[in-house]
């Protein structure tokens, strides 16, 4: 099987040399170019071919913004992975990266402990180089090598779904890769009016989830804050897991109130935060709860044990994300084969039903 041919852009040649190891390492690309700026970076495209491009978010002269727009006119389906470094100013321009087309981002690995965190680095990548792969089969159509069997997950013993769910009492979302253009998609569509609690997970690290939360704030008719300990669910209200942390909730004071609480437990499924956390901690201390679970684009299967944990305490109704609209169609799909998902439905459709939910029942 032909590896990936991978472009790096990054004006320091440390990171060129680093980011080169770390696709290298994946075994299923190889780093073929790399340029120090975007304005080299067009050039190599116009020289060569290639299936999958690096981008930093800082560089003189041509910023990654600016050369992901370039890029995207000329190359609509090359797939493009953002290179960030932390802060609050890299997470708002990474954003509205993913907002221009940009497949995911990949944060640079710190010095401290530098082999576990290029390991980190190179394992994220070559999920996401399967991922590209297979779009490209897809794309190629039915004359190329079949893409890869998705590994098969056993179903679930657990309470078959109420015919109907009267009504919600809280909303959970789950996503990951492709899930920030997804969620923002719910939430901009949202109607005045809507008075449900949401919390979501959303694999990302710390400063970035802050910056994702202020955006959908922007955007929606619901408010949305990054989570914080102690913070109260509240009607028409949207919490955000804080990267590095995983949320969980308690009951509050009052009957039926449910309360933030935050821990830096281990990764769970090389994740933190967790929706499976989630989703368990409300089942455990939610029971017998009106639950609306949606299950968004991402690779991995985060999620498919906290519906399954909802399902047996809480009156849960699932939505999966279809694999057509999906950038990842990972999580969705873990949850489909466990038998957990009550319908798959496209993310243009998403928000009209969970408000069709909402006041009409499923």
């Amino acid at each position: 099987m032909d590896k990936l041919r991978a472009l790096i852009v990054d004006d320091s040649i440390v990171y060129r040399r680093i980011l080169t190891a770390a696709v290298e390492s994946t075994g299923v690309a190889v780093a073929l170019q790399t340029a120090s700026n975007g304005i080299l970076a067009l050039e190599r495209l116009e020289q060569q071919a290639f299936d999958v491009i690096l981008l930093d978010v800082n560089m003189p002269e041509l910023d990654g913004i600016q050369t992901l727009r370039k890029i995207r006119a000329v190359y609509p389906d090359l797939a493009v992975i953002m290179v960030s470094s932390t802060g609050m100013e890299n997470a708002e321009v990474t954003m509205q990266a993913l907002e221009a087309g940009a497949l995911d981002f990949i944060v640079k690995p710190l010095e401290e402990d530098y082999d576990r965190n290029l390991k980190i680095l190179s394992d994220h990548l070559k999920v996401l180089f399967a991922q590209i792969r297979i779009r490209s089969y897809e794309k190629r159509g039915p004359t190329q090598p079949e893409k890869p069997r998705p590994v098969v997950v056993p179903k679930l013993e657990i309470p078959k779904s109420p015919a109907k769910l009267n009504g919600v009492d809280l909303v959970l979302i789950a996503s990951s890769t492709g899930g920030p253009v997804a969620v923002e998609q719910i939430f901009s569509k949202l109607e005045p009016g809507f008075s449900k609690p949401i919390l979501v997970v959303q694999h990302m690290p710390p400063d970035f989830t802050k910056v994702f939360a202020q955006n959908l704030d922007n955007k929606s008719v619901v408010k949305v804050i990054e989570g914080r300990r102690g913070d109260v669910v509240r009607a028409g209200q949207a919490i955000v897991a804080p990267g590095g942390y995983h949320m969980t909730v308690r009951p509050g004071e009052h009957a039926h109130h449910l309360v933030v609480e935050l821990d830096q437990t281990p990764l769970v499924r090389g994740v933190r935060p967790a929706a499976d956390v989630l989703f368990k901690s409300v089942a455990n201390c939610f029971k017998g709860g009106r639950v609306l679970a949606v299950v968004l684009t991402g690779m991995g299967s985060d999620g498919t044990d906290g519906v399954a944990e909802l399902k047996r305490r809480c009156q849960c109704y699932c939505i999966t994300q279809s694999e057509a609209s999906c950038v990842v169609y990972g999580m969705p799909r873990s949850v489909v084969e466990a038998g957990l998902s009550d319908e798959t439905v496209d993310i243009t459709m998403i928000a009209s039903r969970i408000q069709e939910i909402v006041k009409n029942g499923s």
